[in-house]
């Protein structure tokens, strides 16, 4: 720099300084240094420009992109390549199991899979059903029992779950080897011993749920009476009515399922109570640290239902007598 600059600029801090620090007017300078008060605003002026510049170049030079061993990233394209359905959240949470030191955020991982092309596109979906929604959490339960699902040497299962309408957060879940009633009142009691008694549980016309002439007086509806929950059952033939926990069941078989039956045949020996065991471990994480798009902010559903202060609490009273 030029000595004429360099002294131009040392002038114009001066005045900067004797403005901000001393309090000094601009009028006040400009009578100090022989200038017009014009001339002392633009020397201002051009010291704050001066600065502001050279305090972002700093701040931006700082600013650097964490790196990441290479061997993370071709993990990730194994990952997807061994099952292309696998979500970015399906893949972070593998990556966080083996590279616990290291592992990238969620948002890098999904912004490494869309430049990579390795999205999975799923089959167009049918659009236009009305959405509906409690506003608080433990008001409605939906409740609902999936499509067998054969895994390996444990061969048919059947996946019972409650989920919660407000939140989707799922309130109870479990695999059994049939879908009797006694199952359901199984799952049922585990879900209101944990959170409490919703308002209403929203159920199909399953024999599970109505006696095969469609009236009630099973053991479902007598222990919802009991416990003081309205019931409440969809049209017949029409799904969407029970859309979330429906959703959940395909979430359960694109991302668990996915990796479940690898376990199983990696684990001959295991008992329905082990791969129970590992569900939990996956409700868990879906429950706490999923984000959920349908949620504001994309928020976990154990973030909505925990958080939320209109949560719906209703304890058991009274003993129950559940078998």
């Amino acid at each position: 720099m030029k000595r004429k600059e360099r002294r131009k600029k040392e002038l114009h801090e001066e005045v900067r300084e004797l403005h901000h620090n001393n309090k000094l007017s601009k009028k006040e300078l400009a009578k100090r240094f022989g200038k017009s008060v014009r001339t002392i605003y633009r020397w201002l002026k051009s010291s704050s420009s001066e600065r502001s510049a050279t305090t972002y170049k700093s701040k931006k030079s700082r600013c650097r992109t964490k790196k990441y061993p290479p061997e993370i990233f071709n993990r990730i394209v194994e990952l997807k390549e061994e099952i292309p359905q696998r979500s970015a959240p399906m893949v972070h949470r593998r990556l966080k199991e083996e590279f616990p030191d290291t592992c990238p955020s969620l948002s890098t991982v999904r912004k490494f899979i869309n430049n990579k092309g390795l999205i999975y596109k799923a089959p167009t979906r049918k659009q236009g059903y009305k959405k509906f929604q409690r506003n608080n959490p433990n008001d409605l339960w939906q409740v609902d029992i999936a499509r067998v699902q054969t895994l390996g040497h444990l061969k048919k299962l059947y996946l019972i779950a409650l989920i919660d309408d407000c939140s989707r957060f799922i309130v109870a879940a479990e695999y059994f080897r049939t879908q009797k009633g006694n199952n359901v009142i199984k799952v049922i009691r585990d879900a209101v011993k944990s959170h409490g008694r919703p308002n209403q549980i929203l159920a199909d016309n399953g024999t599970q749920f109505r006696n095969l002439i469609g009236k009630l007086g099973t053991k479902y509806s007598r222990l919802l009476e009991s416990l003081g929950i309205k019931l409440i059952f969809a049209k017949p033939d029409h799904p969407e009515t029970k859309g979330k926990i429906e959703r959940w069941f395909r979430t359960v078989n694109s991302t668990f399922l996915l990796e479940a039956r690898n376990c199983v045949k990696k684990n001959p020996k295991w008992s329905l109570a082990d791969f129970n065991e590992e569900f939990k471990k996956w409700g868990r994480w879906y429950n706490v640290e999923k984000p959920h798009r349908s949620l504001p902010n994309n928020a976990t559903p154990g973030r909505i239902f925990y958080e939320s202060k209109e949560r719906v609490f209703r304890p058991l009273e009274i003993k129950i007598d559940w078998d």
